[in-house]
């Protein structure tokens, strides 16, 4: 299964900021410099995503950045893993409007490939974000 590349960053830069002092935020340019030189707007949109959804916390100014709002310890990656996901079809038929496939009425790879997804998922729910390093 491939992850988007927004997921990718976004586990990345929670991984990043718990490499750092808790009690100092990081700008938005240094975690993209640490994430590899990763672009500025798109590090900024999946920080704002982050915040969203309660994991980081966000300050702006002078003295400003991101930190992080909960210890990895709490982060299941699978759950995190859902939310970035949202609805992403895995293939043609997962589409809200079905695809193109013409197969679809007499097709049984979709269910399983839902199953492999949800397996996918469930694996990855026995872990947190703290055991990736």
């Amino acid at each position: 299964m491939k992850l988007l590349a927004s997921t990718d960053f976004a586990l990345r830069a929670l991984m990043a900021l718990a490499s750092e002092p808790s009690d100092r935020p990081l700008s938005v340019d240094a975690l993209a410099q640490k994430l590899g030189g990763l672009s500025r707007n798109h590090l900024h949109k999946i920080v704002q995503e982050l915040a969203s959804l309660g994991l980081v916390r966000t300050v702006r100014g002078a003295g400003g950045g991101v930190t992080l709002a909960i210890a990895l310890s709490e982060i299941k990656v699978g759950t995190l893993v859902r939310q970035l996901e949202g609805d992403q079809p895995v293939v043609e038929c997962f589409r809200a409007d079905g695809g193109c496939c013409t197969l679809v009425a007499g097709c049984r790879l979709r269910g399983f490939i839902r199953t492999a997804r949800e397996d996918f998922y469930r694996s990855l729910d026995g872990h947190t974000l703290a055991e990736c390093f």
